[in-house]
């Protein structure tokens, strides 16, 4: 029995450096809605940077300039809903030096 718990605590020591650092996370049941906002938000700015070549061809260059602004906008929207995602996924309980 001695021989049994002498090999475990030793495995144990052993094993010790490579658990130097567990990161427990959680699932976030937000990433589903979130990509599809990121989804529809880039393909509003796609819609949009589409419009705005057609509009300039009309010669409605405010509305050209008006879409293109929106394009930009909606882009900006999808990558803060990425960057919000990647965020919230990096975090988590860290135990251990990190």
């Amino acid at each position: 029995m001695r021989r049994i718990s002498a090999v475990g605590f030793a495995a144990l020591l052993a094993a010790g450096p490579a658990m130097g650092q567990v990161i427990i996370q959680a699932p976030n049941p937000f990433q589903a809605p979130q990509d599809q906002r990121a989804d529809q938000d880039r393909a509003h700015a796609r819609w949009e940077n589409q419009e705005a070549p057609r509009r300039a061809a009309q010669g409605d260059y405010e509305g050209a300039a008006e879409a293109q602004r929106e394009a930009r906008r909606d882009w900006h929207d999808a990558r803060r809903q990425d960057r919000t995602w990647q965020d919230e996924q990096q975090r988590g309980i860290v135990i251990g030096p990190r």
